[in-house]
């Protein structure tokens, strides 16, 4: 695609199911969208061997767990896991090979606005809004064992693992 040439929306929609996240397995060329209404879709893709940057885009597999939009979606491919935390408060983790739901990350009071996982210990890391202003922070072990919490007055936007080996760097 020339970048003269406006982009192509290969993923049709209504206002319900509005892209609001997405995150991408680039080995496994599986996509996942988060949506206004909470619902995640699956998508297999395919290059086509018949036009050079063609891509077949299909979809898989819808994941109901959420009651409210998507804000972040994050794949943790060592740990074969994808994570979603939603406006409704929650964190669910989904099993990346069965697409299917493996477990809930509770305790959040507010909206999830951002998460991550490290590649290295599968700990996982989320933020929500704060009651009285600023931003939660917790960590979670890749069990959903809460690790420990702290609460920030500056609002954290997002939040990311370093993929060095641990105890080395």
């Amino acid at each position: 695609c020339k970048q003269s040439e406006p982009p192509v929306n290969f993923i049709q929609c209504s206002e319900l199911h509005q892209v609001t996240s997405c995150a991408w397995v680039p080995d496994s060329c599986q996509l996942f969208t988060g949506s206004k209404c909470g619902v995640i879709t699956a998508y297999l893709n395919r290059f086509t061997n018949s036009t050079p940057l063609e891509i077949e885009v299909e979809s898989q597999a819808h994941l109901y767990g959420h009651t409210a939009e998507i804000t972040s979606l994050f794949v943790c491919k060592p740990y074969s896991i994808l994570i979603s935390v939603s406006k409704d408060g929650t964190c669910i983790i989904w099993d990346l090979n069965r697409l299917c739901y493996v477990q809930s990350l509770t305790g959040h009071k507010s909206p999830v606005t951002a998460v991550s996982a490290s590649e290295t210990t599968g700990d996982i890391a989320t933020v929500c809004d704060s009651v009285g202003g600023g931003s939660d922070l917790r960590l979670w072990t890749v069990n959903g064992d809460l690790i420990g919490h702290v609460h920030c007055r500056e609002i954290i936007c997002s939040v990311a693992f370093s993929n060095q080996p641990e105890g080395v760097s």
